[in-house]
């Protein structure tokens, strides 16, 4: 048994590895990834908010808005759920597949609120709007290619999804609508500063697409936000 202050020092340093983030392979390199830490929506407090807030007439643009939203959620949520599992050693895909199903449940709200019929198709990557429909197949078909391809997929879409929040954020004047907004776009926000960790992980570099690089910097550069936002 001369072998055991080696296998105790063994299983010290694995401990400490494990504090500090997560370990994957990468071809023959080690990559430490950065431990998960994501704020998961509190759907109680955030539905309770929005029925506390007035209700005021829709017009067709905001109503086109909360029907595309709704299937962004359940896009997020099923993208993720995908490209976790073919990456299972990439936590980051789950805890953001949790957080947009929480969505998903608000969003439904929303619906019941204002009587609008739900466009989602409850068979996962499948969806109404042909824009989300595309881009999931593509990003199922990048996602297999590796981990850091599977990564940039899911930035590539919390990045739209910034973009298509603020665009709603600026077409409505209905209170209620915006602050489930605002909570949307937090989260959109953390799961891109998460993405971006665990992308610099691997040695790659996220360039945006939908937004600027200057909100981008600024959204990678401040800490993660505490939601609920007011």
């Amino acid at each position: 048994m001369r072998n055991t202050p080696f296998i105790a020092l063994l299983f010290v340093v694995c401990m400490l590895a494990v504090a500090a983030g997560c370990t994957s392979q990468q071809g023959s390199k080690t990559v430490v990834t950065p431990a998960v830490t994501i704020a998961v929506p509190d759907n109680d407090a955030s539905q309770k908010a929005f029925l506390s807030m007035p209700q005021a007439p829709l017009n067709e643009t905001e109503t086109t808005d909360i029907l595309y939203l709704q299937e962004a959620e359940k896009f997020d949520h099923d993208l993720n759920t995908a490209l976790y599992g073919m990456h299972s050693d990439i936590p980051v895909f789950l805890h953001i597949a949790n957080a947009s199903g929480v969505y998903m449940a608000i969003d439904n709200v929303i619906l019941q609120r204002y009587g609008i019929p739900s466009p989602e198709n409850e068979a996962a990557g499948v969806f109404t709007n042909q824009k989300l429909q595309q881009m999931y197949t593509a990003d199922i078909n990048s996602g297999y290619a590796s981990a850091t391809t599977a990564l940039t997929s899911s930035a590539t879409f919390e990045d739209m999804h910034i973009a298509d929040l603020q665009g709603a954020m600026g077409r409505t004047d209905n209170s209620d609508l915006q602050f489930i907004y605002r909570q949307q776009l937090a989260s959109a926000r953390n799961n891109l500063r998460l993405l971006n960790q665990w992308i610099t992980a691997y040695g790659g570099t996220y360039t945006p697409t939908y937004i600027t690089q200057a909100s981008y910097n600024e959204i990678i550069s401040t800490p993660m936000e505490q939601i609920p936002v007011q």
